[in-house]
């Protein structure tokens, strides 16, 4: 295993894909057979596609979105990352919340298991959805 290549896969999903949008860096990065483990994906049959999806929409509603790598460990074939998402919520609404101005700061937490071209084929997941909503619901209740 190239730990050094699964890396760079996982730094350029992050780094190409949420902060500089283009959507392509995820079918280049993840193997079409990638599955996501997080709970709330158990019904996606195909998570490129989901993770575009989720992409797109928090862009629209944050169009500053930024997701700055703090950490990145790779052992075997295994990647670890924390990641800090920031952003403006000045686009589309977000979770049913019209836009607030309001800026919002999420870590995350992810494991990606690589296949041996350096793609990613599997997904876990602590990504803050619930602080996400409540950084912006708190905003638009004041």
């Amino acid at each position: 295993m190239d730990t050094e290549a699964n890396k760079r896969t996982v730094r350029r999903v992050f780094e190409e894909a949420f902060t500089q949008g283009d959507l392509d860096v995820v079918d280049a990065c993840l193997a079409p057979e990638a599955v996501d483990r997080h709970p709330f994906a158990d019904d996606e049959p195909d998570f490129r596609a989901h993770l575009k999806g989720n992409i797109r929409m928090l862009r629209a509603a944050l169009p500053d979105l930024a997701a700055s790598v703090e950490d990145l460990v790779a052992e075997g074939d295994r990647v670890a990352a924390r990641v800090h998402l920031t952003g403006t919520h000045t686009g589309a609404p977000l979770f049913g919340i019209a836009p607030t101005g309001s800026r919002v700061a999420v870590e995350q937490f992810h494991i990606v298991q690589c296949d041996e071209g350096a793609r990613g084929v599997r997904h876990w997941a602590y990504v803050g959805v619930d602080q996400l909503a409540a950084q912006v619901a708190v905003t638009a209740a004041i």
